[in-house]
């Protein structure tokens, strides 16, 4: 489908959602509706025609503006052309805080909570 369209969203799972994230990324769109399966919500995106999925609190909708064909699979490289927060994430200052968005992220063999801040940026070199 990104092919054939040139656009794709990337929308930023949460804990709540795990199950339904690893079952999508075990089973092709092309034999089954991973939204009917998992029970996930398609919305529309405001600039491009690929859905954003309800659930998840962060959508990025992207353009292709690079494909990489690597072996068994492309690898697209994308242009964000608009943001999408729900509401219920941002703090009072309007900024995401990742304790209310409990992202998680995919790295072998599992998945991962990326809800606990362990630094800030340039901390390491303050007062040097």
């Amino acid at each position: 489908m990104i092919k054939e369209t040139g656009e794709f969203v990337v929308n930023v799972p949460t804990e709540a959602i795990i199950r339904e994230v690893d079952f999508c990324g075990n089973k092709s769109g092309k034999d089954i509706d991973k939204f009917k399966e998992t029970g996930l919500t398609p919305e529309p995106a405001s600039t491009v025609k690929a859905p954003i999925v309800k659930e998840c609190p962060a959508n990025f909708e992207c353009r292709v503006r690079q494909s990489v064909r690597l072996g068994s699979h492309d690898l697209f490289v994308g242009e964000v052309v608009a943001v999408t927060f729900d509401d219920s994430i941002l703090d009072a200052q309007g900024k995401i805080d990742y304790t209310k968005a409990k992202p998680v992220a995919y790295a072998s063999p599992g998945y991962w909570s990326l809800a606990k801040q362990i630094g800030t940026y340039g901390y390491s070199v303050k007062g040097s």
